[in-house]
């Protein structure tokens, strides 16, 4: 019997180490391999990220220099928050039109700083001037205001609402979406409409646009133009130079997204047209 016991101990011995590496050798392998699966997965999600950041700068890039907004003299970077913000607002429900109007407020009014865009076709619809509020500045804009009474141009991203005939004549409200910056619009009575003092005629007796009391006012002669273009729940960007201004619409991630997703949907379309063409 101890004989026995005595063989059979290495037997054992050999046997429990075999297992300990086994089960070493086994929690090793898995640890690996879920370091691996890991790798993996942030790859495929770099990837991911790097393909919609590559759609957004195409896409952008498309319509900027489609749309000959280079030769217009808008600022690349202007374009690129306002398609932003169009984007984000398009993956609320919120835009309903393919039309951005960009009020660069950062220029002079001495120069034509409206500019209509339709992204969809890739098309400037018109590019005009635009007065600002004269408790904003002379001839430019350097100072921004949502408050009652301050006669100030509000820096924002806005959706055009409905019509009607005011003192100015027809004319368009307008419901600013940052808060903060431009949310007062209708306590305002912030609204796009015609004004006499703005057009060309201005600057052969003086170097700038009148001035509105907040509102972003266009030629009189234009503005039915301007309202029917712009009308049925699109967006209005108006930039200006402050280092204030905060806006949860230019979200790029929520642009991205939204342009894959637009992406995906264009090309099932194109999937199923082919598909009834064959049939």
């Amino acid at each position: 019997m101890t004989l026995r016991k005595k063989r059979l101990l290495p037997v054992l011995i050999v046997c429990l180490i075999g297992s300990l590496g086994w089960k070493s050798y086994h929690s090793g392998s898995t640890l690996s391999h879920a370091k691996n699966n890991r790798k993996t997965t942030k790859h495929a999600n770099l990837e991911e990220e790097n393909k919609s950041h590559r759609l957004m700068e195409n896409q952008t890039s498309k319509i900027y220099h489609g749309a000959l907004l280079d030769e217009s003299g808008l600022d690349s970077m202007v374009f690129r928050k306002a398609y932003t913000g169009y984007l984000n607002l398009k993956a609320q429900g919120k835009a309903r039109s393919s039309i951005i109007s960009i009020a660069d407020f950062s220029l002079p009014s001495r120069l034509p700083r409206l500019w209509i865009v339709d992204v969809a076709t890739r098309r400037l619809l018109l590019k005009t001037y635009v007065a600002h509020g004269r408790g904003s500045g002379n001839e430019e804009a350097t100072v921004f205001s949502d408050r009652n009474n301050s006669n100030q141009s509000s820096l924002g991203f806005y959706l055009t609402g409905e019509e009607y005939r005011g003192k100015h004549g027809r004319s368009l409200r307008l419901d600013g979406l940052d808060k903060g910056f431009n949310s007062n619009a209708r306590g305002r009575a912030i609204v796009l409409h015609g004004a006499s003092y703005v057009g060309e005629h201005m600057l052969k007796s003086q170097n700038r646009m009148g001035r509105s009391l907040g509102c972003p006012a266009v030629s009189d002669k234009q503005v039915d133009q301007v309202i029917n273009m712009v009308k049925g729940r699109s967006v209005l960007f108006i930039n200006g130079i402050s280092s204030n201004y905060r806006s949860a619409y230019l979200d790029e991630e929520v642009a991205n997204r939204t342009l894959m997703a637009m992406q995906e949907e264009m090309n099932g379309d194109d999937l199923i047209s082919s598909t009834e063409n064959v049939m």
